[in-house]
């Protein structure tokens, strides 16, 4: 892992006794944070280096320079051979890097290797070179289907990219449009896609990003780091993708009156404890971002519900979703409107495997992004914990204890029920839809049905709850997520299919998909196929009544 130093600037505003006594109480405040930090070897916490950018001959940057140099002869990856090979490649892309070049497309390093004729590598060995490149911060090669044909082989232009518009107020610009984006921004989290465009066309930025096509490749790159966040739920009049939700950039912290609606009678509580001392802020972050990609955000008075280190989600339309980072848990609630003896054990397990599948993801990312090649199970690095809200706490025990009890009691002696988070994975067994269901509606949709639902979008852009409720797995509905990441009709019409292909045939039913058509409240879709096979809607209705209990 990589060591941290710390530097201060503008030194030259202070006298030499003001810098002497800023310096101590700096590398005070560090040894006091960091003294004890479970990464503390990574850490220079006894040293900071007070300096005068605006003067290169200033002696704390001279010392600044040979503290990193010494840090840098220090690290694994000091003298380890590489290929000979690799050595013209490497030299061409230096040139262009000193020449200021940023970004690169992937062919054009091709050509570059082609032009060195005995010293050109076969493609595999230039993928092998731009990933350990990658690796040791070199370049910025990411080796995803989108992302893979462009590299951005300056890094340090990624820094002034997102200086654009993540930044302290004191360098917001005094007056004008970009300082009311950047405003709206951190007031909101919400940033349109045409004002990132605005924002990058200032001159500080317009000498990096150079054309339309290395703007849309930079935007890909930060969806992809979570850093934008392309919202669950956007209207007609905007499109996927026209404008973004920034989790890293908001102040505001969430509401007393919101976090209060966790009640004792309507609430259950999930939490995952990471077994470091502390959840950094950008894992805190990435989770947000990754579950607002995943639920639609809450909207009070017009205004999404997204906070400083919090999120509120709607679930459903009867279940509110709530994310609080505190401390070393990520806590979260399933609220139900009236009772949580109401919450759909669906949504129970949907919620905990999609979450703990996410934070599995970004533990994971973040290890590679050290160049840890492990074969530890990301599981392993925090523990999973369940219960309930008590007397206005949470009452929480390990989830391999709930599995043991069927309730406990709590250290205020109040008896809490264990199922709620218990089951191992979404029953989807009862047979009950087929056996009272006509024969027409026993048959499997053809696939005219499918394809009219999809590309009329009649289903809406439930993704989760419709694979949950057609019976795949967490697994399967992530895997069409990703695969059609920024279509909605595409990643719906994967997982109809990847149902209608599945093994258990007897639960690829027309009814079947009428049932997770209301189930989802797809009223469009469920209307159309009703239509399509003569269904009165009081039938559907009835069936599901008597044979959900009310839950569909």
């Amino acid at each position: 892992m990589p060591r941290i130093l710390f530097a201060a600037t503008h030194s030259d505003c202070f006298c030499e006794e003001k810098k002497a006594e800023l310096t101590k109480l700096f590398e005070q405040q560090l040894r006091s944070m960091f003294s004890s930090h479970n990464l503390c070897d990574h850490i220079v916490y006894d040293k900071v280096f007070f300096i005068n950018a605006t003067n290169p001959a200033d002696q704390h940057i001279d010392s600044l320079k040979d503290k990193l140099v010494d840090i840098a002869v220090h690290q694994d990856t000091w003298g380890e051979k590489l290929p000979i090979i690799w050595i013209p490649l490497d030299l061409k892309i230096s040139d262009m890097r000193a020449e200021g070049v940023n970004f690169i497309t992937k062919d054009a390093i091709l050509n570059l290797n082609r032009s060195n004729g005995n010293f050109k590598l076969t493609e595999k060995q230039v993928n092998d070179f731009l990933l350990v490149k990658h690796s040791i911060g070199q370049i910025l090669y990411i080796d995803e289907p989108a992302l893979r044909d462009n590299i951005i082989i300056q890094p340090t232009a990624m820094v002034n990219i997102l200086r654009a518009f993540i930044t302290d107020i004191k360098f917001w610009p005094e007056k004008g449009n970009e300082r009311d984006i950047l405003d709206n921004l951190s007031s909101t989290g919400v940033l349109k896609k045409t004002d990132l465009f605005i924002l990058w066309s200032q001159p500080a930025f317009a000498d990096i990003l150079t054309d339309e096509n290395t703007k849309d490749f930079v935007v890909k790159v930060l969806i992809h780091l979570d850093i934008l966040v392309e919202p669950k739920r956007y209207n007609a009049k905007e499109g996927f993708g026209d404008w973004f939700l920034v989790p890293c950039v908001v102040k505001e912290n969430i509401p007393p009156e919101m976090k209060n609606a966790a009640t004792d009678d309507k609430t259950i509580c999930l939490a995952y404890h990471l077994k470091k001392t502390v959840i950094p802020s950008a894992l805190s972050f990435k989770l947000i971002g990754a579950s607002i990609s995943i639920w639609p955000l809450k909207e009070t008075d017009k205004q999404f519900c997204l906070y400083f280190q919090a999120a509120v989600m709607d679930a459903d339309n009867n279940n509110e979703l709530q994310i609080h980072v505190d401390g070393q848990r990520i806590l979260v609630y399933i609220i139900h409107n009236d009772s949580k003896q109401l919450i759909s054990p669906d949504l129970v397990i949907a919620t905990r495997e999609c979450l703990t599948l996410a934070l599995e993801r970004i533990l994971q990312f973040y290890h590679c992004s050290f160049g840890q090649q492990s074969h530890k199970k990301m599981s392993d690095l925090f523990e999973i914990e369940v219960g309930e809200i008590c007397q206005g706490g949470t009452c929480l025990i390990p989830l391999s204890d709930a599995k043991q009890k069927g309730h406990w009691e709590c250290k205020n002696g109040n008896k809490h029920e264990t199922l709620y988070w218990c089951v191992d994975k979404v029953l989807r067994e009862d047979h009950t839809f087929a056996e009272i269901a006509d024969n027409h509606l026993q048959q499997p949709p053809p696939d005219d049905v499918i394809n009219k639902l999809t590309d009329q979008k009649l289903i809406g852009n439930c993704v989760v709850h419709l694979g949950i409720e057609l019976g795949l797995s967490i697994n399967d509905i992530i895997e069409s997520m990703d695969k059609y990441h920024q279509n909605v009709s595409g990643q719906i019409n994967s997982i109809l299919i990847k149902w209608k292909n599945c093994n258990k045939k007897n639960m690829v039913t027309i009814y079947r998909l009428m049932v997770a058509l209301k189930r989802v409240r797809a009223a469009e879709g469920l209307q159309f196929v009703m239509k399509m096979y003569d269904v009165e809607q009081k039938d559907i209705e009835e069936k599901c009544h008597s044979s959900l209990q009310g839950n569909c």
